[in-house]
């Protein structure tokens, strides 16, 4: 009887028990329930920074956040919230999305900054300012502060360009060169210079057969591909009808492996030429019919530039490289063309007329420009051209070139859609569809220049003798940067996400 009692009294314990704890398992999840999450989104324009992520926060968390602009910039205050301060105190009370508004800070802007529409200038990287054949170049913000200079022991004989490891790659004037080229642009040493400014690597073509010259290229792979000026004797050229009192330069492009210090590759125009002079020799042909060959006599006794008469006649100035076909673009100022030739044959099937992805060997897989060069009544449309660069837009590869148009005294900045790339490629029309032109009455030098596509769809036009100029796609101009006297060769455009700019610390 007892014992039921107590049987009876501690299962009444366990009940209570149970019941209290239930009650409290009740209780914490009411509390949890009770405890609100909610989302902050925080961005910025560019310009600058903000040191707090945005995430889940509890109710009631108190948030300290900061705007911090770049070098060049200032905040411009907040979207989503009524606070003009840089930084600010948020309690979280539900959900909320932010915005930090940074722009160019004109009072840090250099006198060689005159216009500017700073809502519409792609503010996403720097410029390499590269003056021409002077021992400097730098990189420059739209405000044009120069943020970092380099300066060379010898004068740049023309391109330099920033790698991915914040080196630089460059041509550069030998102290000796061949006194027989006197024409401009000749380089002679091809060198890498690390961010410490050493010379590390340094490969010369300089002899008084061949020197580099203009225009060096950056492969994905490391290596780099160079121009270079190659002697053609007038014994030799005699043998084909060119009788000439002295001896001639043709275009020559090699592919240099810095790590291997030796040439992997080689391309000669040589290879290729047509003569109708002389049925006897193995180059003779009609250049009207062999538009893949490059008519040797075009230039033949020409006063179109002063330095074909003294051995320069061809002047390629720019090459151009894209990975996705494997095909080089080399401007030909001389030839009113941009040429195109297959990287993907072997050097040797690079002197032949096949081989490669196309099986053209190193004959032209396509050209435009100057239709006459074969013969062709159509219209040429360079007079003199620089700094060819390809262009993804869309589905379609572009062509954008720097048309000096000297006849004219205004120049313009062109890009073109290519015809898919093929081995029937010289079946198209003489010159391909235009699909953006820039001109102005105040663009035009008759020397050098350049244009490259920037990310948000701007051009960056180099004018030679002035400086640099931004526009849009509708032809509105939005930036310009005054040399104050400098001369430059180029501007190239630098991502401040890309690993060039990040390794200098930029």
């Amino acid at each position: 009887m007892v014992m039921n009692k107590f049987i009876r009294s501690s299962k009444s314990v366990i009940n209570i028990l149970a019941c209290v704890m239930l009650l409290m398992a009740c209780q914490k999840d009411i509390e949890i329930a009770e405890v609100a999450r909610y989302s902050l989104f925080i961005s910025t324009t560019d310009g600058g920074t903000v040191s707090t992520e945005g995430g889940l926060f509890e109710e009631g968390t108190l948030i300290k956040i900061e705007a911090i602009p770049d070098r060049g910039y200032k905040f411009s205050g907040w979207d989503g919230i009524e606070n003009l301060e840089s930084t600010i105190e948020l309690v979280v009370r539900g959900s909320l999305t932010i915005k930090a508004n940074f722009e160019l800070n004109v009072e840090e802007f250099s006198s060689n900054v005159p216009y500017i529409v700073q809502d519409l200038v792609d503010t996403s990287g720097y410029i390499l300012a590269i003056e021409n054949g002077k021992q400097t170049c730098y990189l420059i913000d739209h405000t044009g502060q120069k943020l970092r200079t380099w300066n060379f022991d010898l004068p740049l004989g023309q391109d330099i360009e920033l790698a991915h490891d914040g080196s630089l790659y460059g041509l550069f004037q030998v102290p000796d060169p061949n006194e027989d080229i006197t024409f401009g642009g000749k380089s002679g040493l091809v060198r890498k210079i690390d961010k410490m400014n050493n010379v590390v690597w340094e490969f010369r073509i300089s002899s008084q057969d061949e020197i580099t010259h203009h225009d060096l290229e950056l492969m994905p792979n490391g290596n780099v591909l160079v121009l270079v000026w190659q002697r053609k004797k007038k014994e030799d050229l005699a043998d084909l009808g060119y009788i000439t009192d002295r001896d001639i330069f043709m275009e020559k492009i090699v592919e240099i492996n810095p790590e291997s210090n030796q040439i992997v590759w080689k391309w000669e125009s040589w290879d290729h030429i047509i003569q109708d002079k002389n049925p006897a020799h193995p180059t003779y042909g009609d250049p009207k019919t062999s538009r893949n060959k490059i008519d040797l006599f075009y230039n033949y006794q020409s006063d179109y530039h002063r330095f074909i008469s003294i051995g320069d006649i061809m002047h390629a100035n720019g090459i151009a490289y894209s990975e996705e076909h494997d095909v080089i673009a080399i401007s030909v100022n001389f030839y009113n063309e941009v040429w195109f030739i297959d990287h993907s044959t072997s050097t040797h099937e690079a002197k032949l007329s096949e081989g490669g992805n196309f099986n053209l060997g190193g004959d032209l897989l396509y050209r435009f420009g100057n239709p006459g060069t074969y013969s062709d009544p159509t219209p040429k449309i360079f007079d003199f051209n620089h700094h060819p660069s390809f262009v993804r837009s869309s589905n379609e590869y572009h062509l954008l070139i720097f048309n000096n148009n000297a006849g004219a005294k205004r120049s313009k900045v062109m890009e073109f859609e290519l015809p898919v790339f093929s081995n029937t490629l010289l079946n198209e029309s003489p010159n391909p569809r235009k699909v953006f032109e820039y001109s102005n009455d105040e663009l035009y030098f008759d020397i050098i220049g350049g244009a490259v596509r920037l990310p948000n769809g701007n051009t960056l036009i180099c004018e030679g003798d002035y400086g640099f100029w931004e526009v849009n796609d509708q032809g509105q101009l939005l930036w310009k940067y005054n040399g104050n006297g400098a001369t430059f060769w180029r501007g190239l455009f630098y991502s401040k996400q890309s690993d060039a700019i990040k390794s200098l610390g930029l």
